[in-house]
């Protein structure tokens, strides 16, 4: 064959593939549909008279681009009447192509929570709780029995393992939480955030994208109250606004229920409060490391020097984030436990 000729045939070849893709990428497009992704769970729980608030969802087209705008919704749902209820999204683009997406809106029944008699005989004696952390890297012994608290659902330590569960306690103070939060997704670390409902308000934004990374939001009353002080038959209605206002509040904000975790203010507790908490729904938690970070500044190598005199297997480390100490020694402090050979972990997932 001449050179001419090969060339002749390479350049067929050439435009016959082309045109061959051309046919194809039509054809793609052609046979495109649209899609719809919702945003959070596809089956949400909400108890009997909460509103359903909608996580938000996306609708695309190879063709048309963002066609969010055309989505359209049905269904209804009674919140007055417990069942499962379907939300139906649809769209179609430009060709009538149409989507589907699904949506099942769980109503619970609303337990009616009042004061029972058997609380009357339990102590509602207001205590403190101590650690007891020393500085020899063992488990301490803590505040109070941990199989007698285990009984109320409240923990102060993690199984005997090389696992560190990071806790913060916030109630309405200038506070370095956004920081702290940058600095756990950069490590790839999910932790466990103790807020009263005043700071969930005014920092919607950043409990969203708490919620989204992963890191877990527990109940601090709503004005950091002692509680016990509260647990009484005369003043129990107070009581549950303290914890229904904070859940509320959160979701409020992000159309989700709150984990059912729970610290008492200012570490003021007693059993007749632990057992009130855990007929909620909540599993209380204390801590088996804390230094005085509430108070005052720390500098990053004090804080840094204070927490790692105190880890150990299944630690509960209690930090305060309106400290910049804390904040700034974080990282360091968890990239050492990482060479100690810890992980670390959220408080609701610690076992019986």
């Amino acid at each position: 064959m001449s050179k001419k000729r090969k060339c002749i045939l390479i350049f067929l070849i050439i435009i016959i593939f082309i045109i061959i893709s051309i046919f194809i990428s039509k054809n793609k497009k052609h046979n495109s549909f649209p899609k719809i992704v919702l945003n959070g769970n596809t089956i949400i729980d909400l108890v009997e008279g909460q509103k359903y608030k909608e996580p938000g969802y996306k609708a695309t087209d190879e063709n048309d681009g963002n066609i969010t705008d055309k989505v359209k919704i049905e269904g209804t749902i009674n919140y007055k009447k417990e069942g499962v209820y379907e939300l139906i999204y649809s769209v179609s683009n430009s060709k009538n192509e149409k989507a589907n997406a699904y949506r099942f809106i769980k109503v619970n029944k609303k337990e009616e929570i009042t004061y029972k008699d058997e609380y009357d005989n339990i102590d509602n004696t207001s205590r403190g709780w101590w650690s007891g952390n020393k500085f020899d890297h063992q488990r301490p012994a803590g505040g109070a029995d941990i199989n007698e608290l285990k009984k109320y659902n409240a923990y102060f330590l993690g199984p005997d393992e090389k696992v560190i569960y990071l806790t913060f306690d916030e109630g309405s103070y200038d506070t370095y939480v956004k920081e702290i939060v940058d600095v756990l997704n950069n490590n790839d670390i999910k932790a466990t955030f103790f807020f009263c409902k005043n700071y969930i308000v005014a920092n919607s934004d950043l409990i969203k994208m708490m919620n989204e990374k992963g890191h877990s939001i527990g109940n601090h009353t709503y004005h950091h109250n002692n509680m016990p002080s509260l647990a009484t038959r005369e003043t129990f209605n107070k009581y549950l606004k303290e914890i229904k206002d904070v859940e509320n509040a959160y979701y409020e904000i992000t159309g989700k229920q709150m984990d059912k975790v729970y610290r008492d203010p200012r570490g003021e507790w007693s059993y007749r409060d632990l057992t009130i908490m855990k007929d909620l729904g909540y599993k209380t938690y204390f801590y088996s490391a804390n230094y005085n970070d509430f108070s005052g500044t720390l500098t990053k190598e004090k804080a840094l020097s204070e927490m790692t005199k105190r880890y150990h297997n299944g630690a509960i480390y209690l930090i305060h984030p309106n400290n910049k100490g804390n904040y700034e020694a974080l990282e360091s402090f968890i990239r050492e436990m990482k060479k100690q050979g810890y992980t670390f972990d959220l408080v609701k997932n610690i076992k019986n």
